[in-house]
């Protein structure tokens, strides 16, 4: 039978999860979604597809973002990069916006200040997610990011942004790859914070952030404290023009 071009790109994800020592097989895998090693054979020599309840089992027990096997952009963006189908540190069912109609507009979840306290400890957790408020967005990139708003607390980036504005990043997928004098969402274990990125010392894998607000010194951070860096792209401001 022709096999679904979907049960094509499990498979090589599922050797690829075998190679990192996830699991010792493709039969120990099988047992592991509660399917049997001789159906898995049979869809490995183009018997049989993947059953839909065994390709969810796959997604959640691995931690596999759909995304990357139903969105064919998505696919040959990895598949282009050196075969990087499978980067187990970016994956996540939640991680990418949501498309929502033919026309690629996109959900966006809002981490609002309310939110940020629990958000490095649910992030990866498709239940907190969902509860988040979403923002529609048209997407007008033909390359597929994951895309986060967060809102800004107290006066640190004034004049630029204020108490309550929303700001929106683009998830940077290595915390050592960004711009110098760039704006960045930094996801540290107790806050969310937004800062400059002034400066790198890559041997100690500190960063040097600054405030806009010029009341407000230099400091550092080491990387090791970091969880997410989300590179600002646009924001939605809360406040209006002063009257003439």
């Amino acid at each position: 039978m022709a096999q679904h071009v979907v049960t094509q790109r499990i498979l090589k994800i599922m050797d690829l999860v075998i190679q990192e020592e996830k699991v010792k097989s493709m039969s120990a895998m099988a047992r592991g979604l509660d399917y049997s090693p001789q159906s898995l054979d049979k869809v490995k020599n183009d018997e049989r597809n993947l059953p839909l309840e065994v390709i969810y089992k796959f997604f959640h027990k691995y931690n596999i973002n759909p995304s990357l096997v139903f969105n064919d952009d998505l696919w040959k963006r990895h598949s282009d990069n050196g075969g990087a189908y499978y980067q187990p540190e970016t994956s996540g069912s939640m991680e990418m916006a949501f498309f929502v109609d033919i026309e690629n507009n996109i959900q966006v979840a809002m981490v609002s200040n309310e939110n940020a306290k629990d958000y490095m400890y649910h992030h990866e957790k498709d239940e907190y997610l969902e509860k988040l408020s979403f923002m529609t967005f048209a997407n007008r990139d033909s390359d597929i990011r994951s895309i986060r708003g967060f809102q800004v607390n107290g006066d640190d980036m004034e004049p630029n942004f204020f108490h309550g504005d929303w700001v929106f990043g683009v998830r940077k997928r290595k915390l050592d790859h960004f711009n110098i004098n760039r704006i960045y969402i930094i996801v540290l274990e107790h806050e969310v914070i937004v800062r400059r990125i002034k400066a790198f010392d890559k041997e100690n894998k500190i960063i040097t952030v600054s405030m806009d607000n010029y009341a407000y010194p230099d400091y550092d951070i080491t990387l090791e404290k970091v969880f997410e860096i989300w590179e600002f792209e646009n924001a939605l401001t809360t406040r209006f023009p002063m009257p003439r």
